[in-house]
C-alpha cells in the first residue's frame, strides 16, 4: 500500500458513491487497516488520509449536499418518515443532522413527486407519506391478500420502526383507541 494507491482507492470510491468527507475518511481508514499488515506502515500512511480527502473536495468529487440528498431520497423511497430519513442519512454519511436537514425539501420533491405540490399540514403530510409507504410496500389497506388482526399489528409496527408517530398511523390504518 502506498499513498498513491490510497488516492486511487479514494477516486474510485468517490466515482462510485455520492459520499461525504467523513465517510470517505472512514472508508480509507478501514482499507488501510484491512490491507496493511504492520502498524508502522499504517502510522506512516494514516497522515495522508486528510490530505487525500481535502484533494477530493478540491477536485469536486465530494459534494456533501448531493450525498445527503441521495441518502434522503433512498430513505424516503424506502418508506421512512421525514425525521427518520434525516437521522438515517446523517448516521450513514457521518454528518450533522442540521446539514442533512437542509437537503430535505429538494430530496422530498425528488423522492415523492406525488406529494411535492400539495399544501398539507404536518399531520396530514405524515399520514400521506405513511399511506404512500404502505402502498409501495403493499401493506395495510393495499395488502393483496387482505388484512387480519395479525397483519394489521405487523403493519403498525412496520410504520413505527420507520419513524411514524401514532397519530399518523391511526389516520392510515384503522386502530381502535386503547383505554
Amino acid at each position: 500500500m502506498t499513498a498513491k494507491r490510497l488516492r486511487n482507492i479514494a477516486i474510485h470510491y468517490c466515482g462510485r458513491y455520492a459520499t461525504s468527507a467523513a465517510k470517505l475518511g472512514d472508508h480509507l481508514g478501514t482499507r488501510l487497516f484491512r490491507d496493511v499488515e504492520t502498524a508502522e506502515e499504517r502510522e506512516e500512511l494514516a497522515p495522508h488520509i486528510p490530505e487525500i480527502v481535502a484533494d477530493m473536495i478540491g477536485m469536486g468529487l465530494i459534494d456533501e449536499g448531493e450525498a445527503a440528498s441521495a441518502k434522503l431520497r433512498g430513505a424516503l423511497r424506502a418508506g421512512y418518515a421525514k425525521s427518520a430519513a434525516v437521522g438515517i442519512a446523517a448516521r450513514k454519511l457521518k454528518m450533522e443532522r442540521e446539514t442533512v436537514a437542509r437537503a430535505l425539501p429538494a430530496a422530498f420533491e425528488d423522492a415523492v413527486p406525488d406529494m411535492a405540490g400539495e399544501e398539507l399540514d404536518e399531520g396530514e403530510a405524515a399520514a400521506a407519506l405513511a399511506r404512500l409507504a404502505l402502498r409501495r410496500a403493499r401493506r395495510g389497506p393495499y395488502r393483496p391478500g387482505g388484512a387480519n388482526e395479525t397483519t394489521r399489528r405487523r403493519d403498525i409496527a412496520w410504520l413505527q420502526r420507520r419513524g411514524y408517530r401514532y397519530d399518523a398511523i391511526r389516520r392510515v390504518i384503522d386502530v381502535e383507541e386503547e383505554c
